[in-house]
């Protein structure tokens, strides 16, 4: 219930951006035809990529980090590509790392890893919403036979983050929440510290 309410909610948010695009893009004015060469000419122009439409960027994050009877610590490197400083797409990969103490009993090292592609859309110079599809090759154990196995999940996430900083360099904090039931038996919440460049 909870999880189909977000889907509705962001494919409802996305029509809404999408819709103000695109009849911004058709309002039209009267020209005449020396206009018209002029506008043909700057149309012809405006089509082609200038550095201002398209920049490239790259985030390294740290996150769920976890103390207590398991140490929890994660890794994501995004690498993608802004359009007109606002729509972004790209891909990433991640790792976790769990260190598990078991009480009378071998303690456990697990790693688990994966990848997929992301798409983020600011909302003002500051936040955004976030969105991923991914893979991951979660690694775990049977706490009654003390096995290790892996299981990898294909899911959905969606969250929003907070962005901060001047020039080259910004730093902020994305959540995210699997839309995977099996997903969230692993990992319940992402939530990661970022570092970004060109963001």
């Amino acid at each position: 219930m909870f999880r189909s309410r977000v889907i509705k909610a962001a494919i409802i948010a996305l029509i809404a951006i999408l819709f103000a695009q695109d009849m911004d893009a058709q309002r039209r004015t009267r020209t005449t035809s020396r206009d018209r060469s002029n506008t043909r000419e700057r149309t012809r122009d405006s089509r082609e990529p200038t550095a201002d439409d398209l920049k490239t960027w790259y985030s390294i994050s740290l996150g769920t980090l976890g103390f207590g009877n398991s140490f929890s610590i994660s890794g994501k490197f995004s690498y993608g590509a802004k359009f007109k400083n606002r729509f972004s797409v790209g891909a990433f990969g991640k790792t976790f790392y769990d260190l598990i103490n078991v009480i009378n009993g071998p303690d456990f090292g697990l790693i688990s890893y994966g990848g997929g592609a992301f798409g983020r859309v600011n909302i003002t110079d500051d936040i955004f919403i976030h969105g991923e599809y991914g893979y991951t090759d979660f690694e775990t154990f049977d706490r009654n036979t003390l096995r290790q196995f892996r299981e990898s999940i294909l899911y959905p996430s969606v969250g929003g983050g907070y962005k901060s900083g001047y020039g080259d360099w910004t730093y902020g904090f994305h959540v995210l929440l699997p839309l995977s039931d099996r997903a969230r038996d692993f990992v319940n919440l992402e939530y990661w510290i970022e570092f970004n460049h060109n963001f």
